[in-house]
């Protein structure tokens, strides 16, 4: 038999709980073993499935003892026959309090923490589960949260490079750099694994170049290669002065944005920043560090109206030549287009 992945409670609990919250009406108990991420995977259409049984009323227990309350409603038609009953949570259960409020510092916090919920290996989940409150329509605004869900590229190069970095054996992969179009072959003895701005870094000595060199983990574009031949001990001692040098280019190329307040872009940017300075209306300007042009400038996208390059130029180009990129890409197209352009 298959090997079953092992949900973590957490994630099966909330689930559930969405899944009952969503379901005005209420849900059978099958609906919701059928469906509910944590039990669907164990389920067996026509099967034996009363571990799950039992799994779902202790988590309808633990539920309680948080404070959450299941309503169930019985079959008028067969009244006491538990297989079709109704279960459900009242929305209004969940309503945050009309007199409750929350200071800047106290959204703050909800919004770094809604960040690090989004970053972190849910972040999938979190995608469903924001997309999810927000049909609910109960009139919490998720974006006042600073939830910013996206799925991050796969950088699945890092579990080798991390085992060629503990056996001392050089590794070779195509790297592609943004202002080319096809990768290049490059040959590497990989000294670290760095995380600097929220990226993977392998910090490395470039074999035929013979220089330290940093390669951003997402621009790996083929599988890494370990070769059988060891590198040099001694260009481990190099490391340091490579994550020296990335930091100090951190710290002296800073980009100026112009972030709307109280939006998820002022989440994100304003507690790295160096300086935040009030600017015209309701937004303000933070001066934030970065690394590379290009892997900001694809972040800042996603914040859409929310923020603005002020400075570098180089950067408001990237962004603006890639929000027109998005815009061809989407744009309708007509056959007489092509005659209107002159």
């Amino acid at each position: 038999m298959e090997a079953r992945s092992r949900v973590p409670s957490e994630q099966r609990l909330f689930s559930l709980v969405l899944a009952l919250v969503v379901s005005s009406k209420g849900a059978t108990k099958r609906d919701l073993l059928r469906s509910v991420f944590g039990y669907a995977d164990r389920y067996e259409v026509g099967g034996e499935n009363a571990a799950l049984d039992r799994q779902f009323e202790r988590d309808k227990e633990q539920l309680r003892a948080l404070g959450i309350q299941v309503e169930t409603r019985d079959s008028p038609l067969e009244p006491g026959n538990n297989q079709l009953t109704r279960y459900r949570i009242s929305k209004d259960l969940l309503q945050f309090p009309a007199d409750l409020r929350f200071d800047e510092q106290e959204l703050t916090l909800l919004r770094l923490a809604a960040i690090a919920w989004s970053d972190g290996s849910m972040s999938e989940d979190s995608r469903h589960a924001v997309l999810k409150l927000e049909a609910l329509g109960s009139g919490l605004d998720v974006r006042h949260l600073g939830v910013a869900p996206k799925l991050g590229p796969v950088e699945a190069g890092a579990t080798q490079l991390q085992r060629a970095i503990d056996a001392g054996r050089i590794v070779g992969f195509e790297y592609t750099n943004p202002d080319r179009d096809a990768p290049l072959p490059r040959r590497i003895a990989p000294l670290a694994l760095h995380r600097a701005q929220g990226r993977w870094h392998l910090i490395g000595w470039d074999l035929e170049r013979d220089a330290g060199r940093v390669f951003l983990l997402a621009r790996i574009t083929s599988a890494v290669r370990i070769e059988r031949t060891p590198f040099d001990e001694t260009l481990r001692n190099r490391a340091p002065a490579v994550i020296a040098e990335l930091t100090k280019l951190a710290d002296h190329q800073r980009a100026v944005l112009r972030v709307r307040s109280g939006s998820v872009a002022e989440a994100r940017f304003t507690p790295y920043a160096h300086r935040a300075a009030a600017a015209a209306g309701v937004d303000r300007d933070v001066e934030v560090p970065y690394l590379d042009a290009h892997v900001l400038a694809a972040q800042l996208v996603e914040y859409g109206p929310d923020v603005a390059v002020v400075s570098p130029a180089a950067l408001s180009d990237l962004v603006v030549a890639a929000l027109r990129d998005i815009h061809a890409l989407h744009a309708p197209q007509h056959p007489d287009d092509a005659e209107d352009v002159r």
